[in-house]
């Protein structure tokens, strides 16, 4: 259990404040800056939550009136020098800042990580951190509690999003009984799970199902089917009308196969770029795999992003895989 204390000293002293995440946020990043901002809020700070990347559309329900996610991009020059503290959520790495490492690195006050990951930059930063979390937003949700915050509606339907993502919907492996009891806890608080559920599973666009449809014709195996893996290359992107963030669950489909230990999606940036999610199954280790690629993760589920070509890093990361897997096989072609 986390000792809030740190936190609870930088409330009593500081009044303005920063929230961000990861690039590229996913529903913990978001819901858990809900979470926190909302517990800011009630404690009388001024808040602001800005992100490298935009919001993506799927969670636009967290920010009715597009007021709340601001983009680090779009702001003026010096717009947050008057921010006290920084506090960074589910993530411990340079890289996964993007845009924004260069300003947190000048960050001339405190910064605060919460974070559930395994692996860790030094960050020069108050890390409050429990890897044994299955969500950012658990821990959010347990500083929320520790500090004499209350599960408003707003606050409860981010967490929420923030803990039903990361454990796929309570599906996945960290699905535990406490899970589900914070699950509970939040809908009595005014999680509308229904909704919830509605606005990010079924509200796909046109281009994204084609983009879906794509994927899965190009799904391909390796190690006798040990391994599945896709790429999504811009091509594909400007292909079917698809954004980058319709990508964010297409790796689930890697490991629905069966026989598959280790799923694989690579998508294409721009600027020679590629992103690699990773996803596994039967205890294998994808934070250890990522780790050799400057990533990081958990072990059932890790990301990574690499320079270079496409195939050139779909080659690498099959070759860290098979080794990962099956060392006797390492030299093997797909």
């Amino acid at each position: 259990m986390i000792d809030w204390t740190p936190l609870a000293d930088l409330l009593e002293k500081y009044d303005r404040f920063l929230v961000t995440a990861h690039i590229r946020p996913d529903g913990d990043a978001l819901g858990s800056e809900v979470g926190m901002a909302g517990l800011l809020r009630q404690k009388g700070k001024d808040v602001r939550v800005v992100n490298t990347s935009r919001t993506p559309p799927r969670y636009d329900y967290l920010d009715p009136d597009g007021t709340f996610f601001e983009h680090f991009g779009s702001l003026p020059a010096g717009s947050l020098d008057d921010r006290e503290v920084a506090i960074i959520l589910d993530l411990s790495a340079w890289s996964q800042l993007g845009d924004m490492a260069d300003f947190l690195r000048a960050f001339p006050g405190p910064m605060v990580v919460v974070d559930h990951h395994v692996s860790q930059d030094d960050l020069g930063a108050i890390f409050l951190k429990d890897t044994s979390a299955e969500a950012a937003g658990t821990l959010v949700m347990q500083a929320v509690k520790a500090l004499g915050g209350t599960f408003t509606k707003e606050v409860a339907t981010g967490l929420f999003t923030a803990i039903a993502m990361d454990t796929g919907w309570f599906r996945h492996p960290n699905t535990r009984p406490s899970t589900l009891l914070a699950a509970s806890e939040l809908i009595e608080a005014g999680a509308e799970i229904d909704r919830i559920y509605r606005d990010l599973f079924e509200r796909n666009t046109l281009s994204r199902l084609r983009l879906t449809g794509e994927f899965l014709a190009g799904m391909k195996t390796d190690l006798g089917g040990r391994v599945a893996y896709a790429t999504v290359t811009l091509d594909d992107l400007e292909r079917t009308g698809a954004i980058p963030h319709d990508t964010e669950d297409l790796i689930d489909y890697t490991v629905s196969l069966a026989g598959v230990e280790i799923g694989l999606m690579m998508m294409e940036l721009p600027r020679g770029a590629v992103k690699a999610s990773l996803r596994s199954r039967a205890g294998a280790d994808c934070a250890r795999i990522a780790a050799e690629f400057g990533g990081g993760g958990h072990k059932a589920a890790a990301g990574l992003t690499v320079q270079g070509p496409l195939s050139t890093a779909l080659d690498r990361l099959l070759a860290a895989i098979r080794k990962a897997l099956d060392p006797a096989s390492v030299g093997a072609s797909r």
